[in-house]
C-alpha cells in the first residue's frame, strides 16, 4: 500500500514542537450569536468558505482548533499571532489547506519551519493536531 508521505525525508528532518487543541461544538454554536466572533478570528476566505458551507459549526470549531494548536506549536500563543493570520481551507478531496500570513508566516520562512496539520470533529467536539518541524 503506497504510503502519502515519503517517511525516510521525515525521518531526518529536525522535530520542533507539537501544538493540540479541543473545542465544544456547543462553545461555537453560541459564539457565533456574536456578530463580531467570526471577523475577530476568522480571515475573508475562511469566512466565504464557511458561507458556502451554510456555517458549519464543525467547520468552525475545527479551524478554530487549528488556530490554537499552532500558536501552541509554535511557543508564541495568541499574544503574538493573530487569529486571523491563521487560515484553514480546504483542498477538492476535503483535506485541511494551511495558509499562514503576517507574524505566522514570517516565523514559518525565517525559522524554516514546515507544519503538519490533522484536524476532526464529532458531534460534540472538534480537535486539530499540529506537528512544526524543520
Amino acid at each position: 500500500m503506497p504510503c502519502a508521505r515519503d517517511w525516510t525525508k521525515m525521518s531526518s528532518s529536525i522535530f520542533i514542537r507539537t501544538g493540540t487543541a479541543i473545542v465544544e461544538i456547543d462553545r461555537i454554536k453560541k459564539a457565533q450569536k456574536n456578530k463580531r466572533f467570526l471577523s475577530d478570528y476568522f480571515s475573508a476566505d475562511e469566512i466565504r468558505f464557511f458561507v458556502n458551507h451554510k456555517l458549519n459549526p464543525n467547520l468552525i470549531a475545527e479551524n478554530y482548533c487549528v488556530k490554537i494548536a499552532i500558536a501552541k506549536a509554535l511557543g508564541s500563543g495568541m499574544r503574538i499571532i493573530h487569529a486571523r493570520d491563521i487560515s484553514v481551507l480546504r483542498d477538492r478531496i476535503g483535506s485541511p489547506v494551511l495558509i499562514l500570513d503576517g507574524i505566522a508566516k514570517m516565523m514559518e520562512q525565517r525559522e524554516g519551519y514546515v507544519v503538519e496539520l490533522s484536524v476532526a470533529s464529532c458531534k460534540e467536539y472538534a480537535t486539530a493536531s499540529v506537528v512544526v518541524h524543520k
